[in-house]
């Protein structure tokens, strides 16, 4: 009797644990990149709508969207707001967002998830006066669907520009700062990292593909980030495309190298 009273006590407890673990399995979709640097693209590139600017008026939008088991977002729609114009700036940047499907007893499921969007006139002054914002040259129509393509299926790559006609290798050479911490302990390597070139030229979902740590990979995407391109064209227009950055840092008289995929 004891036996059996045991071995109840054993399964009871080998499912409750079972139940916890396939909870602690069931997780929301994530931005490729993480939440951080999402939330870094978005202050950097969001265009605050003029005359909410000049009065000073702030708010947030909140933006809901399904992301099914590929990661594949979709039905995009306004859950709350406080002006038009800033709902389409607010859907427009979402729409940039590439997602890690949502995890459901530990496997990719069908998720619907919200991202929040903030309006802050203050501090959107306030970092614009100490700030540049880059712009290029773009002489044609964006495209209007939000496919992503890989070099060779495009006309014309992405590429970086720069006002004085300075090339990636230069930037490098002249903003890479070594980190304080991999000089310590004389961490060296190459970090690459992957990205999408956006139709107006900006740079997003950044991803990390190989990690060098010491403080590198942060300064590889810091890089990359205040960084603007052309964008690829295809069919005579300007669309979103792929693109990869290789970052070395070694220690010594020449501490970056540009290698790249565009």
């Amino acid at each position: 009797m004891k036996t059996l009273k045991s071995l109840k006590l054993i399964i009871v407890m080998a499912i409750a644990f079972t139940a916890l673990s396939l909870n602690a399995q069931t997780t929301p979709p994530e931005p490729i990149s993480g939440w951080a640097l999402v939330k870094d693209y978005i202050n950097q590139n969001l265009v605050y709508p003029g005359s909410y600017l000049r009065q000073g008026t702030s708010g947030k939008v909140v933006v809901g969207l399904h992301v099914d088991k590929e990661g594949n977002a979709s039905n995009y729609k306004v859950k709350s707001t406080f002006s038009k114009d800033a709902t389409q700036e607010a859907v427009r940047l979402v729409k940039t967002i590439l997602w890690n499907p949502g995890l459901i007893n530990g496997l990719p499921g069908e998720y619907d998830t919200e991202y929040e969007v903030e309006f802050n006139a203050k501090r959107y002054k306030r970092h614009w006066k100490h700030n540049e914002r880059l712009t290029a040259p773009l002489a044609l129509e964006a495209d209007t669907t939000n496919r992503i393509y890989d070099y060779k299926q495009l006309e014309e790559v992405a590429k970086p520009y720069f006002a004085d006609g300075s090339n990636m290798g230069k930037y490098i050479a002249s903003n890479l700062k070594f980190p304080a911490e991999a000089k310590e302990r004389e961490i060296q390597g190459t970090v690459r990292l992957n990205f999408v070139v956006e139709k107006d030229g900006s740079v997003s979902n950044i991803v990390i593909l190989n990690s060098v740590g010491g403080g590198c990979d942060n300064e590889a995407v810091r890089l990359l980030q205040n960084t603007i391109w052309i964008p690829a064209e295809k069919n005579g227009k300007y669309v979103r495309s792929n693109g990869m950055q290789d970052i070395t840092f070694s220690i010594g008289a020449h501490n970056f190298q540009d290698g790249n995929s565009y």
